[in-house]
């Protein structure tokens, strides 16, 4: 017969899983939809390679040319033009937009495929869950503690006090870069920040608000800012995580929105990087900052 708090410990795990669960299926939805919103973009590609062979008989400068579609016989393309460019740059920057678009497909396509599999591996764990098995109970909450699912109880003499500042570190260029560490202190990080500074946020996930403490940081400093961006959030997991990049002047905060949600104006930039545990723990250890 089992005692109370192994009984405890079943209910706890059961409800870790049924919460892990939701929290999957909430990822997936939004992943889902990130797809559905991406727009066709094949047909900047089409127009890139119709420039590049039509370039020798394209005569001057123009602000738009059309040109046969090589998918549709009989067809004609109309092409935009940046007249302050050569027909080979235009067809140049079509090109780079195309892969810039197939990037941000093919990451969240990647992220949706993974999240999908860690769903069937959760359902399979929670099919095969024997509440009555001691030993299983003791297995799969560690399991879930190690995954952040559930968390460990600590006595109250031994809590240590919640640190009055967000994360801090320093990059390369010894740019200081703070990273809320929960919604309180994202609203207060973010909405204290100079309005010329750079802040980050992981796209279609949740995470940290990111301030980084420069008017005009290096591309260098931009990527480990967008790789920390990315190691604290929901997609530390995947292998790509494409991070959203703004001044913090183009960030509103609605009137009685929750806790840690803010809007932005204008366009955002967008950096796609490896959540890679190595670089912040070399950026931590050079201020001697703990990334957890």
């Amino acid at each position: 017969m089992s005692t109370p708090t192994e009984l405890d410990d079943a209910t706890l795990v059961s409800q870790a899983i049924d919460r892990q669960l939701y929290r999957t299926r909430k990822q997936i939805d939004a992943l889902k939809r990130a797809i559905d919103r991406v727009e066709d973009f094949s047909d900047l590609q089409v127009k890139g390679t119709l420039l590049k062979t039509y370039a020798s008989q394209i005569d001057g400068h123009h602000n738009y040319v059309e040109l046969p579609d090589y998918r549709q016989p009989g067809q004609q393309l109309t092409i935009q033009l940046d007249v302050s460019k050569s027909i080979m740059a235009n067809a140049e920057e079509y090109f780079h937009q195309y892969r810039k678009h197939k990037r941000g497909l093919d990451t969240v396509e990647a992220n949706l495929a993974q999240a999908q599999k860690t769903l069937t591996q959760q359902l399979a764990r929670q099919t095969n869950f024997n509440p009555l098995d001691v030993s299983q109970v003791t297995k799969v909450k560690q399991q879930l503690i190690a995954e952040g699912a559930l968390k460990t109880k600590v006595l109250h003499s031994s809590k240590l006090p919640e640190p009055a500042h967000p994360r801090r570190f320093y990059t390369t260029d010894h740019v200081l870069v703070e990273i809320g560490k929960n919604s309180d202190q994202n609203d207060h990080l973010t909405l204290t920040a100079r309005k010329d500074y750079y802040w980050m946020h992981v796209s279609e996930l949740a995470g940290s608000h990111v301030v980084i403490h420069s008017n005009h940081p290096s591309q260098q400093t931009l990527q480990e800012a967008a790789v920390l961006t990315a190691y604290y959030s929901k997609g530390r997991k995947y292998p790509r995580v494409p991070v959203d990049v703004l001044k913090v002047s183009q960030l509103h905060k609605p009137k009685g929105a929750k806790s840690g949600l803010v809007t932005f104006s204008g366009k955002a930039a967008t950096i796609t990087v490896r959540p890679d545990v190595e670089l912040v723990r070399q950026l931590r250890e050079e201020e001697n900052h703990d990334p957890h």
